[in-house]
């Protein structure tokens, strides 16, 4: 006997016989698809365009910033190239930390952070967040006591790396739409019924059937 199967048809009937006679068959294919789908989520992480920023540390008394770490982002995630420990006066007390955009080589863009956040003791945070095209707008930063420093006294010049991407915001819900009377005025509310007009007709039965019930006495 001869069976034709088109190819959809075909891999629907493999597979319904792989799951219902070959169970040991059937988590190999389970593993083969869980195995496939990575691959592929890798793979489009991996064809995401890759960027790179230069970011500096400005003491407010210098003249000059100085390089502080070199970024590779994407949309999703970023890695340290290079980290520079900055060299900062211990008179120093506000940092600014940032960058300057690719089409200018003066439009500065950062914030300002204490001295101390960028001691090597400190384990650092930089927020590199994106805009809706992937593009570094701005940086956040966050600086606190390294637990493993404390205990052991030994420092590091740890600096982790954060990808915010610009997420839409709340959107407005309006009210409804306000309703005018002929003349152009608010119309007025329906004032409220009494109980008499909501339950005439109730009061109405239980009359009539008083009246029927004395009636059948006499």
């Amino acid at each position: 006997m001869t069976v034709e199967l088109s190819g959809s048809r075909v891999i629907t009937a493999f597979t319904d016989y792989v799951l219902v006679s070959k169970p040991k068959v059937k988590m190999r294919v389970s593993t083969v698809c869980s195995v496939l789908l990575s691959a592929l989520a890798s793979f489009a992480t991996a064809a995401q365009p890759e960027r790179t920023v230069d970011i500096f540390a400005w003491p407010l008394s210098a003249a000059k910033p100085q390089a502080l770490t070199k970024i590779a982002y994407n949309s999703t995630t970023a890695t340290v190239k290079t980290y520079k420990t900055p060299l900062i006066s211990a008179d120093e007390q506000i940092v600014r930390i940032g960058f300057f955009h690719p089409d200018s080589s003066t439009s500065w863009n950062g914030i300002a952070t204490s001295a101390s956040n960028l001691a090597p003791a400190k384990d650092k945070t930089l927020q590199i967040l994106l805009n809706t095209d992937g593009v570094i707008y701005h940086v956040g930063f966050a600086a606190f006591e390294s637990p493993v420093a404390s205990r052991s006294g030994a420092k590091g010049d740890g600096l982790r790396v954060e990808v915010v991407p610009m997420r839409p915001g709340p959107v407005v819900h309006m009210n409804k739409p306000v309703v005018l009377d002929a003349e152009g005025k608010l119309a007025d509310k329906e004032p409220e019924k009494t109980f008499l007009q909501k339950y005439w007709w109730a009061i109405g039965i239980f009359l009539v059937l008083q009246l029927v019930m004395a009636g059948s006495k006499e």
